[in-house]
């Protein structure tokens, strides 16, 4: 069987995940078939310039290297399910069985992603694993910590986060590393996060309920006038738009604006929150939406943790250059 150790270089965290990754595989990984897991680590990273240090980071002498943009876990999940299915159909000796993810937001997501996709079984903020035959035998916390629970997983593959306490503060082991590949996801290494969505021109009945494409101006817009600049940008573009209740109780817009538990549930093929921090009232009046995108400066907003895509950036001025670059591409300059 083998196992790959999932390593996400496009965010800042990469030694801790590598750090986190490489203890579990030392100390968490036990059971009769563990010895004989061949493993490798897939390294997404998006600067070329970082490339030499994640694979020296990498905690197993296999590397398979894939290029793609930042805050695209949907582009990693691609690559790694095409890896999954691919190893499946090549017979028992290539599939993969167990994916590791470290521990943390993004780990989860993708274990859970990843799960989905294949039709596997996830199981995060684990502390021990034993690989087995026919099952991986997980051990976590549970009930506020007080007990350790025991889960196993059937389904293949095994998508794991680790528990968040783990790490290896002990020397990194020098390792001769092969790069298996080096690939890109998607059709581009940098790609646009707005280039897998079509945008389409629909008429809007004037219910935001209603909108196929819509933007959302939060508090973070700043004041009146931040908020009709947000405004703007959403009519040139063509897109609805609607407000959270921060933006609607301070008088910025008008109420009948408002998205959340206060006011209407969109369902649009693509919406654009700018501003907004993500509370759960925003939330529930955004979740089915299509794809969705925050524009925040702030990486630790809810709203950037559960959007599809995030740009950690000034919204106004992003959302504004952005309605340019669509106006210029429907001819409308």
């Amino acid at each position: 069987m083998r196992f790959a150790a999932v390593l996400d270089g496009t965010i800042g965290t990469a030694e801790q995940q590598a750090r986190a990754l490489a203890g579990f595989l030392r100390a968490g990984l036990t059971g009769d078939l563990s010895e004989d897991l061949t493993g490798e680590t897939q390294v997404f990273y998006d600067d070329e310039r970082d490339k030499d240090r994640l694979v020296a980071l990498s905690p197993t002498r296999d590397v398979r290297l894939v290029r793609t943009a930042p805050w695209r876990p949907d582009r990693m999940v691609d690559v790694l399910a095409a890896s999954a299915a691919a190893g499946e159909s090549q017979g028992s000796d290539e599939e993969t069985s167990l994916y590791l993810f470290a521990g943390g937001a993004t780990g989860t997501e993708l274990a859970a992603r990843l799960a989905h996709r294949s039709h596997g079984a996830v199981l995060t903020e684990v502390l021990r694993a034993e690989a087995g035959p026919e099952r991986c035998v997980c051990r976590k916390n549970v009930y506020s910590n007080h007990v350790v629970g025991r889960f196993e997983l059937i389904a293949r593959p095994w998508c794991v986060s680790l528990d968040p306490s783990w790490g290896d503060e002990s020397s990194p082991a020098i390792l001769e590393h092969h790069v298996l590949s080096d690939g890109v996801a998607g059709d581009a290494p940098a790609a646009s996060p707005f280039e897998d969505v079509e945008l389409e021109e629909v008429p809007s009945s004037g219910d935001l309920a209603d909108s196929r494409f819509l933007v959302v101006a939060g508090y973070g817009a700043g004041d009146r006038a931040g908020v009709e600049r947000i405004a703007a940008a959403a009519r040139l573009m063509g897109a609805d738009f609607g407000v959270s209740r921060p933006v609607a109780m301070n008088a910025w817009a008008p109420m009948d604006r408002l998205i959340g538990v206060s006011g209407a549930r969109a369902a649009p093929a693509l919406c654009i929150v700018v501003g907004a921090s993500g509370a759960p009232g925003l939330h529930w009046g955004i979740e089915k939406a299509g794809f969705i995108v925050a524009i925040n400066p702030d990486r630790g907003a809810p709203i950037t943790r559960n959007a599809d895509a995030a740009l950690l950036d000034d919204g106004v001025a992003t959302i504004e250059e952005l309605a340019q670059i669509v106006a210029a591409q429907r001819g409308q300059e």
